[in-house]
């Protein structure tokens, strides 16, 4: 019975965990603590990526849309700590495509010698 409690468990906390990804989910929707951690880890998981990996990868746009949808309901809660957070992750998202930038920018420098 333990194991079905346990399955049952992983479940649900997946299907959470998809549904907080969701672009367009209705702002009353967002656990703002909750989706910034999701978000956290898919600005790291972008930042991990090989340049093959990210050529034609829309994922940049579609973190960057959670993370205006997010400040956007979490800023119309008063939800100050979790906005501040937010805006943490949104400019190590910003740095991390500035500098995949000048090194795509290098790469093709170098190749064109």
């Amino acid at each position: 019975m333990g194991a079905v409690g346990a399955i049952l468990w992983g479940v649900v906390g997946i299907s959470k965990g998809l549904a907080q990804q969701t672009s367009g989910l209705a702002p009353e929707s967002i656990d703002c603590a909750y989706r910034i951690q999701l978000l956290r880890d898919r600005v790291v998981a972008l930042t991990e990526r090989s340049p093959h990996e990210r050529a034609d990868d829309p994922q940049d746009n579609v973190v960057s849309n959670l993370i205006r949808e997010t400040r956007t309901a979490c800023a119309a809660r008063g939800d100050i700590e979790s906005t501040q957070h937010l805006d943490h992750v949104a400019r190590r998202l910003r740095d991390h495509l500035l500098l995949r930038t000048s090194e795509d920018q290098a790469r093709r420098e170098l190749l064109a010698l």
